[in-house]
């Protein structure tokens, strides 16, 4: 049940972001029919409550009366709420490593001929740079997914871990190459998010080499946020943001904050 009132919910969330006012009505009967909720207990309100709200939503009614204790015929109001549903924006207060002038004016001038020289000129010493260590770090790490009910063996070019780990509850970022000569389509952040459905990381990248694009993944929680998007002439401006939002530091926090609350949505709490 939990998982399909989330889907649920997820659902309300896309329809309320896409709409033009960030706001929906529903009947009270529908929204509730939606839930697959007969009886209105409190812990069940309670319960959808907390979920729209994790997803980012405020629910209310429009005569006034609690969520719940309304007619079949009033309706529900949903809105979008302002700050995020997840953990904010803006990077963690940490403290920020930052590597040599040198390092980055050779990182700047480099020239990527393939998708293995991005990964092995540009991604591997990003990643260390970042606090990764070896024993981290996964290299052509496969993932077990399904095409319809079939199941397949897709590779992602990186997965970054907690330490020897590589259980889900470990993956700390996913990182996707591409060919420094093609630009990033919707299909290389389809293939990227894909993986991370499978494996949870805290955050996931796509680059080329020339153009980095880092994603918080929300899970089931809400869509993923595209928290940066620069060119890898800006990396020196942009490394405090970087560091921020996907450094080892950084990334083990929200992978807490992450695997808590998929655990408290699981457990309908």
């Amino acid at each position: 049940m939990a998982k399909i009132e989330t889907e649920v919910a997820l659902e309300m969330f896309q329809s309320v972001k896409q709409s033009n006012k960030k706001q929906k009505h529903l009947k009270s009967s529908t929204f509730w029919e939606l839930f697959d909720v007969k009886c209105r207990h409190k812990k069940v309100v309670d319960r959808i409550t907390q979920l729209l709200e994790e997803q980012g939503l405020k629910v209310s009614v429009k005569s006034g009366k609690s969520l719940g204790k309304e007619k079949h015929d009033d309706w529900i109001k949903l809105n979008l709420k302002i700050e995020p549903p997840g953990p904010g924006n803006d990077p963690p207060d940490i403290d920020i490593q930052w590597p040599s002038h040198k390092w980055f004016d050779l990182i700047g001038i480099r020239n990527f001929e393939s998708e293995r020289e991005v990964e092995a000129f540009f991604v591997t010493p990003l990643l260390e740079e970042l606090g990764y260590e070896y024993d981290d770090i996964v290299i052509s790490y496969p993932v077990k997914m399904f095409s319809g009910v079939k199941k397949i063996m897709a590779v992602a070019d990186f997965v970054v871990f907690k330490g020897r780990g590589r259980d889900v509850k470990d993956a700390l970022l996913l990182i996707e190459a591409k060919k420094s000569d093609k630009g990033i389509s919707d299909d290389h952040i389809r293939q990227a998010h894909s993986y991370a459905q499978e494996l949870h990381p805290a955050c996931y990248i796509v680059t080329n080499g020339q153009e980095i694009k880092v994603y918080h993944f929300n899970g089931s929680l809400a869509q993923d946020d595209c928290v940066m998007d620069f060119d890898r002439m800006e990396l020196k401006e942009k490394w405090g943001e970087m560091y921020g939002y996907v450094s080892k530091e950084a990334t083990l926090k929200r992978k807490e904050w992450l695997l808590n609350k998929i655990l408290k949505i699981r457990d309908g709490v």
